[in-house]
């Protein structure tokens, strides 16, 4: 199976047992660390592109972490950059459906941490809605 054809899983088809670590190489883990970095300067477009290089990769249910940071990056762009409400809550709770399934801790990541900025990005859009963004 070519990178391009692993199937994509809803949460539903995810076997919480299988979520493990994946063991990544050398060039995963530099974009891994790379989406992380632009991440936190807040270039979420490259975040999310460096991501979705490291998740065309990985065959293993393990994967849905990717879309989830990757769902997570997209909000925050679309927040940010195209202002556009109903896209970014959509991404938000995605990437919080996601991430939820795994460890407080996974791949040097602070889950827990990303599932409680989800949950302040979100009640602080909604307090500003009405005057800041378009519906």
């Amino acid at each position: 199976m070519s990178p391009s054809t692993f199937k994509k899983k809803s949460i539903q088809e995810v076997d919480p047992a299988l979520l493990s670590e994946p063991l990544l190489g050398a060039e995963d883990w530099h974009e891994y660390e790379e989406g992380w970095r632009l991440f936190n300067e807040r270039k979420f477009w490259h975040a999310h592109e460096a991501w979705e290089t490291v998740w065309k990769h990985r065959p293993e249910e393990s994967r849905i972490f990717f879309q989830g940071v990757i769902q997570l990056a997209a909000a925050y762009h679309l927040l940010l950059v195209k202002k556009r409400y109903g896209g970014m809550m959509r991404n938000f709770e995605k990437a919080e459906e996601k991430l939820k399934l795994f460890p407080p801790r996974f791949l040097g990541v602070d889950v827990e941490e990303l599932l409680h900025s989800i949950t302040n990005s979100r009640k602080e859009v909604n307090r500003i809605r009405e005057t800041s963004l378009d519906q």
